[in-house]
Parts: C-alpha cells; sequence; structure tokens
C-alpha cells in the first residue's frame, strides 16, 4: 500500500491525525520490554471474578487501591498487580476557590528551524494565551535557542499585557536548539529570577505550571528529565508541545512524563493556540497538590516497577508521586508486584495504603487511609486463576501495553520496523486474552485500544518511517499511548 493510499484509508487516516487534527477541533491528545511482560491466562479462559479492593476518601478527592489477585499459587512467585486511582471532585464539591490563583511560565523555541509560519503561529498563540489570562494570573516567558533569554520575569498579567504582547511581537528565529537552557530559565523564571529556584517557597494556594513548546532536538535528553523532575520535585508541573515532524517524541515525551505534565503534537504551529488553552484550564481548575499514595508491602511481595508514575521504596512502604489533579481530573497508576508464600493457607498481609494531599487554598494535608488487603497463597492453580480481578487484570494489561507501545513507537521511528512489529503483536496477544476474561466495561474499552493497534500495526507495515506520514503516525502514538498509561482513555 503507497503512503497516499494509506492516508486515504479512513480507519488508518485517523490514527495519523489524532494530533494533527484533533487538536484543530478542541480534543486534545496528549499525553523495553522484553515478551515476558504479559502474564498468560492459559490456554483455556477462565472467567476472572475475584474481587480484591479498598476506597479512600477525603477533603478533595477519592480513590480506590486494588489488587488484580485474591490468591496466589503457594511455593511460587506470582506477578501481581496494583492499581491505584485518585479523582478530583468535581466543581464545588472539592470547596477550594473557584479558581487557584496560577503561574504559567511559557518557554518558546526560537531556533532557526522555527523561522516562517511556526514561529509566526507560536506568537499569535501566545499573545492568545496572554489576552485568555485574568489580570490576577502571574506570566512568565522565556526564548531559548542556542542559549536562553528570560523575555518576562514573572508578574501579573495586568501590569505587563501590553509591554509584554510588543515584546513577544518582536521575536526572531535563528540558532541552534538548547532545551535544557530553556527549561532552567523557564524555572529561574517562575520563581521571579531566582538562582535557587529549587529551594525557593511557594505559595500553597497557587499552581505552577512551565509549558515548553520545540519543533526540534538536541542531545540532552537525560538533563532535561533530570530538570523536569526536580521541578516537579519543587512544586512545578512541566507540559511539553512538540511542534512539526522533526522533534524527537520520546524526548519530549519524557519531559512531560517525568514532569507530571501533558504531552501533545501538532503537526504545524497553527494548533499551538489550542494546546496553551488547554493547559491554561487545566493550570487555573487545579484543585488537588502534591498528590501522593504509600503502600506498606508485607514480607514476601516486592516492588518490581510502576506505570503511570515514579514509584520510590522506603523501607518496606513503597510511595507512588502523582502530582497534581484539576477538577473531575483522575489518575491512574498500575504498579506491578512479585508475591511469594510458601504454603498453601498461607496469608500476605497487610497491603495498608494511605493517599494525602493538598487542596489547592488550604495548607494542611489531607490523609485518607483504605482497608487493609491481603493475598491468600493457594496449591489450587485454577481457583487462583477464578480469583482474579478481571476489571483490574485489565487495566493493568492496558496500562503496560501503552508502555510497551511507546517503545514500539521509538523502535519504529528510529527505523527498526520489525522489532515495532513485534512488540505490538505481543501487545495485541495480551489485551486480546484479557478481553476474554473482563467484564464488560473494562472489555469494551480494551477492544477500543485493540482497534486502535490494529490500525497502527497495518501503519506499521505500509509506510516507511522516515517519511512524513510515517513520523506523524510514531509521534501520534506515543501521545496517545502515554495518555493512556497515566489516565485510562480508552
Amino acid at each position: 500500500m503507497s503512503i497516499s493510499m494509506w492516508l486515504r484509508s479512513p480507519a488508518l487516516r485517523r490514527g495519523i491525525a489524532l494530533s494533527a487534527v484533533v487538536l484543530a477541533t478542541g480534543g486534545l491528545v496528549l499525553h523495553r520490554s522484553q515478551a515476558s511482560a504479559f502474564p498468560s491466562l492459559g490456554s483455556s479462559v477462565v472467567r476472572a471474578a475475584g474481587k480484591n479492593s479498598a476506597t479512600f476518601s477525603g477533603t478533595g478527592a477519592h480513590g480506590t487501591v486494588a489488587l488484580s489477585h485474591t490468591k496466589v499459587v503457594a511455593g511460587e512467585e506470582t506477578e501481581v498487580y496494583a492499581e491505584v486511582r485518585l479523582a478530583a471532585e468535581k466543581g464545588q464539591a472539592v470547596g477550594a476557590h473557584e479558581r487557584a490563583p496560577i503561574a504559567m511560565a511559557v518557554v518558546i523555541d526560537t531556533s532557526g528551524s522555527m523561522s516562517g509560519d511556526k514561529m509566526a503561529d507560536a506568537k499569535k498563540s501566545v499573545l492568545r494565551l496572554l489576552a485568555d489570562m485574568r489580570d490576577s494570573d502571574r506570566i512568565a516567558v522565556v526564548r531559548y535557542s542556542d542559549s536562553a533569554e528570560i523575555v518576562q520575569h514573572l508578574a501579573s498579567v495586568g501590569e505587563v499585557r501590553a509591554s509584554l504582547s510588543e515584546r513577544i511581537r518582536n521575536l526572531q528565529a535563528g540558532g541552534g536548539t538548547n532545551i535544557p537552557s530553556g527549561l532552567e530559565g523557564g524555572l529561574r523564571a517562575l520563581a521571579a529570577g531566582s538562582e535557587s529556584w529549587e529551594h525557593r517557597a511557594r505559595p500553597s494556594e497557587r499552581v505552577d505550571r512551565l509549558v515548553l513548546v520545540s519543533d526540534g532536538l538536541d542531545g540532552t535528553r537525560q538533563q532535561a528529565e533530570a530538570l523536569a523532575r526536580r521541578a516537579f520535585s519543587a512544586g512545578v508541573t512541566v507540559s511539553s508541545l512538540g511542534v512539526g515532524l522533526d522533534f524527537d517524541e520520546s524526548y519530549m515525551g519524557a519531559i512531560a512524563s517525568t514532569g507530571h505534565g501533558n504531552f501533545a503534537f501538532v503537526a504545524d504551529g497553527s494548533s499551538i493556540a489550542t494546546f496553551l488553552q488547554r493547559e491554561l484550564v487545566e493550570t487555573a481548575s487545579t484543585t488537588v497538590q502534591d498528590a501522593k499514595v504509600r503502600i506498606s508491602l508485607p514480607d514476601g511481595v516486592r516492588f518490581v516497577s510502576a506505570t503511570g508514575a515514579e514509584g520510590t521504596m522506603r523501607g518496606d512502604e513503597l510511595e507512588l508521586s502523582m502530582g497534581g489533579l484539576f477538577a473531575g481530573d483522575e489518575r491512574r497508576v498500575v504498579v506491578t508486584l512479585a508475591a511469594r508464600a510458601d504454603r498453601s493457607g498461607d496469608t500476605l498481609s497487610p497491603f495498608a495504603a494511605t493517599a494525602s494531599w493538598r487542596v489547592v487554598g488550604r495548607g494542611d494535608r489531607t490523609e485518607a487511609k483504605a482497608s487493609p488487603l491481603e493475598l491468600l497463597a493457594s496449591s489450587d492453580v485454577r481457583a487462583v486463576e477464578e480469583g482474579k480481578d478481571g476489571a483490574v487484570f485489565a487495566s493493568a494489561m492496558s496500562a503496560t501495553a501503552s508502555r510497551r507501545q511507546m517503545d514500539a513507537a521509538e523502535a519504529y521511528s528510529s527505523g527498526d520496523v520489525r522489532r515495532a512489529h513485534q512488540i505490538t503483536e505481543e501487545n495485541l496477544r495480551a489485551l486480546r486474552e484479557a478481553k476474554a476474561s473482563a467484564p464488560k466495561p473494562a472489555a469494551a474499552a480494551l477492544g477500543n485500544q485493540i482497534t486502535e493497534l490494529e490500525k497502527v500495526q497495518l501503519g506499521f507495515r505500509s509506510v516507511a518511517p522516515q517519511t512524513a506520514g510515517g513520523k506523524a503516525a510514531a509521534k501520534a502514538v506515543r501521545a496517545r499511548e502515554q495518555m493512556n498509561a497515566e489516565r485510562s482513555t480508552y
């Protein structure tokens, strides 16, 4: 199938259009494994009808913690998933301010590759953002190419709207791309120019966000990720937007992932404004900040990995950092655990989960505890299969497939089409198997994901990675799957 014929196919064209068109219509697509990454349910499908979950709630938010199993196989190490969901209350149920005081830093790529329409569109987009912000909102603007320049230190929009608009109109493109310098400049600008931005105290009622815009790439991914991680630790959410077809989506996606923000891709600069508007709305409606969930792991259970948040072991306690949530937002984290009990009848307990967060506008932290969970060891393998929670297992397979599909997109972009195809086939197998044992709502979501991956697989087979269509497809896959890994969007 030729590139032009692929793009004429309505089913496959939708995959490419996810990021090139969806932004323009207001629906935003944001944002390394071996074949053994997925467990198998066996040759015959066993209905997974177990339930092993607990809820928690407090001012401004509520959530659940659930295990994929009620039983594990005695004498063997069993892979078990813990699913954590945290949701911010909607609207007035939050009890916070109608709109949070916000501080946004916009970091714009002004390298030579942004010359022409992309630069003009970027300037128009920032001017529109400035017009949409309230006088009391605070803004900082940084431009970067070979190095960074702070165009505007953090200031009230009402005080600088006219003068800043003129400076934005006068921005010119030229030079290379140094993304870390832009990130560092944006963070210093948010801290009103302080060199020690990491240690500068921020008002508890304020929501800080940095939005990075770039159409290029450089060799500093590790440095940029470290900056985004430090920014998040200092209370700043970092989002990233890739413009055009020549930026590195794995690089830009990783910045947003470590910064707990959004990642998106637009085919040209005309949709930058939509992304910035979405960032403004989310920032202004943020009600929960610095959310964390701590899970005490019993003896015999070890932490393997987490998808959707960073997981850190502190003694026998796993801490998941989930960041901020806007009103009505829900984040999902899937934790992979390895559990072992030597004798049938032994109990692994307790899995004790405690969530905590700050409601915007309040200084103290809210803490909520979930009832402890446990796992029972059994020598009956069929009983272990029947005791699985099909919904949790489906969610885990969905998140794992998304994480691996990002690897597939990266392999495809680098020219390793065979590897991309292999990962996608393994994802499809695992999702189909999980769908067979899942309850109806979870099965429907997996069906949507399967349909999308089938289209992606056909695209991988049909279009060369370095063509315009191939580049756009890889970027759309990264954006869609990163979003599902963190928020369950299928």
